[in-house]
């Protein structure tokens, strides 16, 4: 079974999208697992996220460790700003 979700993630701050989109960059370029594949990309003022997966329990692994890494880079670039 084939599992997929979309996220997206929408700021005023286009600077801010941009800068979260490009520290995660070199992970969306790396896959964890070959059984999801990650697509990352800015559309206007908005970081869209999506994965694509065998199953769901590969859907799930993968949104967890996307959204924390989102999460993570959202903390550090308001926290350096």
């Amino acid at each position: 079974m084939k599992a997929e979700a979309e996220f997206f993630f929408e700021s005023d701050d286009l600077n801010l999208i941009l800068e979260i989109y490009q520290s995660l960059l070199p992970e969306a370029g790396d896959p964890i697992s070959d059984r999801s594949a990650i697509s990352l990309k800015v559309d206007e003022n908005r970081l869209v996220l999506n994965i694509q997966s065998d199953d769901v329990i590969s859907l799930r692994s993968a949104l967890n460790t996307w959204l924390r890494l989102i999460q993570t880079a959202f903390d550090v670039a308001v926290s350096s700003s």
